[in-house]
């Protein structure tokens, strides 16, 4: 029984938080900083309004999320650090505070903590390459047991084992790119749906849990009216993520669902902290006055996931392509 013995080898290097560093991926990150920074001071300039960091943090946020999601949690947080404070030598500071530029460097982290989960591991998890890879490793293992059941004369065993490797040789050459594109519909489908039932489930409890006292002195007084308009956008990815799996190209679904899922996880985090910083640069700085700034975040919640999700989405399509085009220019 002949048996191939070729090793199989799972480039880890995909894996790692800092990946390889090359020119173009210098370039692009620059590049994202000075369109994060021109395209904050351009909307203080036709919107003084954004001249506030509350405000401000809309626009300067979006190529940070970008940047985090191509290049990795550490480049995002890097280039969140460095777009925020650039601009504060364009833009003078109206209620600074350092939290902003927290929240700012928290949306390239978690960003690029989903793009590495999605992209880097589910994604590569179930490619073509690595699924014809771990067929390989399976038929080496059970080549050596063949092997072992001819030295010890147990024919039966090593006739077994021989036809499990003969339909495993068979298995990875119908291992087709259709195939493992599915797989990763699913795998993206499961995973993203309970990720972003978590997100409800953390809000349902905050809510349900929370002192009267404390929501009487937000905007929206009523329990489970707040429910609802905290949980809406979120319960509409669902139903998106269910639809988009039959109904958008797979290409398409592969590269929105990981930014569906980070900027529900980012409005989980922004809110509190947004509100945190509202609370201290422009309002009364007492604790017990928080739930105010929260309210007015969680009213325009719903409306920020959607159109973020879909900007972001257009901008990695037309980035992507041009920083993965010839990635092997290495400095």
């Amino acid at each position: 029984m002949k048996t191939t013995n070729k090793k199989t080898e799972f480039n880890l290097k995909r894996f790692n938080l800092l990946p390889k560093w090359t020119i173009k991926k210098m370039v692009f990150v620059a590049i994202l900083i000075a369109i994060s920074v021109s395209f904050t001071i351009i909307a203080a300039q036709l919107v003084p309004i954004v001249n506030l960091p509350t405000y401000k943090f809309s626009f300067i946020g979006l190529p940070v999320k970008v940047s985090g999601f191509i290049f990795g949690p550490m480049v995002g947080l890097f280039v969140g650090i460095v777009s925020d404070f650039l601009s504060l030598l364009f833009i003078p500071p109206a209620g600074y505070n350092p939290v902003y530029t927290l929240a700012t460097a928290i949306n390239g982290l978690i960003s690029g903590i989903f793009g590495f989960y999605f992209i880097n591991i589910l994604k590569t998890a179930y490619s073509k390459e690595y699924l014809i890879q771990k067929t390989m490793r399976k038929i080496n293992i059970l080549s050596i047991k063949y092997h072992e059941a001819k030295l010890r004369n147990d024919d039966i065993l090593s006739e077994k084992i021989a036809l499990k490797i003969l339909e495993l040789n068979s298995k990875k050459k119908y291992v087709v790119s259709e195939h493992a594109l599915r797989y990763q519909k699913n795998i993206y489908l499961f995973v993203s749906i309970l990720l972003i039932i978590l997100v409800i489930a953390t809000n349902t409890l905050v809510v349900l849990n929370m002192p009267d006292k404390v929501i009487d002195n937000g905007i929206i007084q009523n329990r489970y009216w707040l429910l609802g308009i905290m949980n809406i956008g979120f319960v509409l990815m669902v139903l998106f993520i269910l639809i988009g799996r039959f109904t958008l190209k797979t290409n398409t679904y592969i590269n929105i669902v990981p930014i569906i899922v980070f900027s529900a996880y980012l409005e989980l985090v922004n809110v509190p902290v947004l509100s945190y910083a509202d609370l201290i640069s422009l309002g009364s700085g007492n604790i017990k006055d928080i739930f105010i700034w929260i309210s007015q975040h969680i009213l325009s919640s719903p409306l920020k996931i959607w159109f973020n999700t879909f900007v972001i989405f257009f901008t990695y399509s037309v980035i992507s392509k041009l920083v993965n085009k010839n990635e092997n220019l290495v400095y």
